[in-house]
C-alpha cells in the first residue's frame, strides 16, 4: 500500500518544483540555488523573452520532466554552466583521440631511436 501511495504521490506538487529538484539530482543546497536560478533563465516565452508564469510555466515545467531527453538534456546542461562540467566527447571522437595520440608517441619513438643509432652506414643489402 505505502508502494502504491509513493508511486501515486510521485507525480504530486509544483511541476516546477519537481523540475528543479530533479535537475539538481543529489546536489548541494548551493548547487540547487543555483538550478533555480538557471532554470528561471530558462523558462521564458520565446516569442517575447519574458519568464513565464502561472499555468504556461507549469506546462512547460511538465512537458520537461516528463520527456526523457528534454529531462536529461538539463540535467547536462545545467552541470556544464553551473558547474562548469567539459562537454562530453563522443566514443567515436575518443578513438580518433587516442589513435592520433599513439601516431605521435610511435612517430616520436623513431625519431628518437634515429638518433641514437649514428652508424656510419648500413649493410649492403643489394647483394
Amino acid at each position: 500500500m505505502s508502494l502504491l501511495l509513493a508511486v501515486g504521490l510521485g507525480g504530486c506538487g509544483d511541476p516546477c518544483e519537481r523540475l528543479s529538484a530533479g535537475v539538481c539530482a543529489g546536489g548541494d543546497a548551493d548547487y540547487c540555488k543555483a538550478v533555480d536560478a538557471w532554470l528561471a533563465t530558462r523558462l521564458v516565452d520565446p516569442t517575447t523573452k519574458e519568464p513565464l508564469d502561472g499555468s504556461a510555466r507549469d506546462q512547460m515545467c511538465s512537458a520537461i520532466y516528463d520527456n526523457v531527453e528534454m529531462f536529461y538534456a538539463y540535467q547536462f546542461k545545467a552541470k556544464q554552466k553551473i558547474l562548469g562540467e567539459p562537454d562530453f566527447i563522443l566514443a567515436s571522437q575518443k578513438k580518433a583521440k587516442e589513435e592520433a595520440e599513439a601516431y605521435e608517441e610511435a612517430t616520436k619513438k623513431i625519431q628518437q631511436g634515429e638518433d641514437a643509432e649514428e652508424s656510419p652506414g648500413g649493410a649492403n643489402m643489394s647483394d
